[in-house]
């Protein structure tokens, strides 16, 4: 007896393997809530907060890394979105505040980042 497919089992399986492949890549978009950190100082000197303040805005308008220590103790490295470069440009003027940021978060060998679409400053 010889064994016959349907023209449709390639098509199901085809549509199947797309939706799932799809699905397993797709990033969405989540929203952390945190301080605005310079890098820089977090990483080699610890430092975090509004006695930091003026140091960690120096240090990002000169352009070093942002990050941001949110409130479940994560840091994210904060990187430019192309097509939403005022975002970015937004969240650096916020050194050492409490912001929402929201955006793809990327785990690349062991570097979280979040790929920065919106802020909102909290008052």
């Amino acid at each position: 007896m010889k064994h016959t497919k349907t023209p449709y089992f390639g098509l199901l399986l085809t549509a199947f393997l797309f939706i799932f492949s799809t699905n397993a890549f797709a990033q969405s978009s989540k929203t952390i809530k945190g301080e605005v950190l310079d890098m820089s100082c977090y990483v080699t000197q610890d430092a975090i907060g509004q006695g930091h303040k003026k140091c960690a805005q120096a240090c990002l308008d000169k352009g070093l890394p942002a990050g941001i220590l949110g409130e479940d103790g994560n840091v994210y490295l904060l990187v430019e979105d192309h097509s939403a470069a005022d975002a970015y440009k937004e969240v650096i003027a916020h050194a050492a505040e409490k912001v929402e940021v929201t955006g793809k978060v990327i785990d690349k060998n062991g570097v979280k980042s979040l790929v920065v679409e919106k802020v909102t400053v909290k008052g």
